[in-house]
């Protein structure tokens, strides 16, 4: 029941897969896949919260990888896994090395799909000056696919000037990712899109949504999801006896885009797979169609705060986002700093709290230190995060 999308080079893939932020680690992905997810979205950036290294785990000890399929597996039945190469790794020789990279922690001879994770860098999450632009990034990509070590390219965060430039390559992008969900919908750039599919199919481009359940808003000045929130998809859900994601993800993949959510719960992980148990009707399709551009980015919140947390103990430290009045269990991870010195960028708010842990075996981390935010040291804040575990 599970829609598909059939890449530019002949490969089918379903239009669900399961995201690899938010903090999922090993024993998430693990039970993404044992539920029946055959895509998972990734990163090579353990500060924005991806573990690129514990899904090539997950999927290598299942054997289902690309290159298991030759050990019995039926043609489709392996784990399509998609990953991302920091914008601090921008040019030439960095995306090479960033491909090995990725070749290494997951285990695998050849990547199924390799995106940049954004066309440029910046102040805020590149401490230092990328070697090149996403041109000379573009070239390691093409050659990769000629050599047959990446099967598939794209990009994130994709405008039509972008694309503009990216449809004279001489490989063209399987897949662009970009912010997407009932109230952001890029209406005008996924019709060029399904235009140019139209036009050249074989080398049609898949549109991957992210975000689809409104998280991107959290970080626009929010303090509640709107998406997941929001009366009139309640009110649909209700109607069906499904939950808000689900109706979202149904309505976002009949729209032809490909969604990506992520969980670390096995329960949540199978509803969204479920999203096709019931069937929106063509007036709940346009009811949520309507949506976009209802709401907008809060502008010059006087509470917002650009923090960036300096790594001041011995080793790895996980960073989690508390929400107010939440218990342990929905500590959102926000990303982490391996060792000593490392540093990790964010925007919070007034009032905020993070929290902070060792270890990557959730079971078992301890707490090393806390901090909760306040606007009166200024917009833009350094904290060096000690281990005081013997203090709390």
């Amino acid at each position: 029941m599970i829609p598909t999308f059939t890449l530019s080079n002949n490969i089918t893939i379903p239009i669900i897969g399961h995201g690899g932020c938010g903090g999922a680690i090993y024993p998430h992905f693990q039970s993404a896949i044992e539920l029946g997810y055959r895509y998972i979205d990734t990163a090579q950036s353990h500060s924005w919260g991806y573990k690129e290294e514990d899904v090539g785990r997950a999927v290598f000890e299942l054997k289902l990888r690309y290159e298991d399929r030759s050990e019995g597996n039926a043609a489709d039945d392996y784990v399509f896994v998609q990953t991302k190469i920091h914008p601090q790794d921008l040019g030439y020789k960095s995306t090479q090395k960033a491909i090995q990279l990725s070749l290494n922690r997951m285990q695998v001879t050849s990547l199924d799909s390799m995106l940049l994770h954004k066309p440029r860098c910046w102040a805020s999450i590149c401490p230092n000056e990328p070697e090149g632009t996403w041109h000379e990034s573009w070239v390691a990509l093409e050659e990769a696919v000629d050599a047959g070590i990446v099967r598939s390219i794209g990009i994130c965060d994709v405008d039509n000037r972008l694309l503009d430039e990216l449809l004279q390559k001489r490989i063209g992008p399987t897949t662009i990712q970009n912010w997407f969900d009932p109230f952001h919908q890029d209406k005008a750039f996924r019709q060029r899109i399904r235009q140019h599919n139209e036009q050249y199919p074989k080398r049609r481009i898949l549109y991957q949504g992210y975000s689809t359940l409104g998280t991107q808003w959290l970080y626009k000045g929010y303090k509640e999801n709107p998406v997941m929130n929001n009366p009139t998809l309640q009110s649909i859900a209700k109607i069906h006896g499904a939950s808000v994601p689900q109706v979202v993800i149904q309505w976002a993949t009949r729209s032809g885009v490909m969604a990506l959510p992520a969980s670390r719960n096995p329960s949540h992980q199978q509803s969204n797979l479920n999203s096709y148990s019931f069937t929106l009707s063509d007036e709940e399709m346009k009811t949520i169609d309507d949506l976009d551009g209802t709401l907008k980015p809060k502008e010059n919140d006087p509470n917002e705060v650009s923090l960036q947390f300096i790594n001041r103990s011995e080793g790895l430290v996980n960073v989690y986002w508390v929400p107010e009045g939440g218990s342990e269990s929905d500590h959102v991870n926000v990303g982490e700093m391996q060792a000593t010195g490392d540093t990790i960028q964010l925007t919070s708010y007034h009032g905020h709290t993070f929290v902070f842990k060792d270890g990557s075996n959730a079971k078992t981390q301890k707490m090393l230190n806390h901090h909760r935010v306040d606007k009166a040291l200024g917009a833009e804040q350094n904290h060096e995060i000690e281990d005081r575990s013997e203090e709390l």
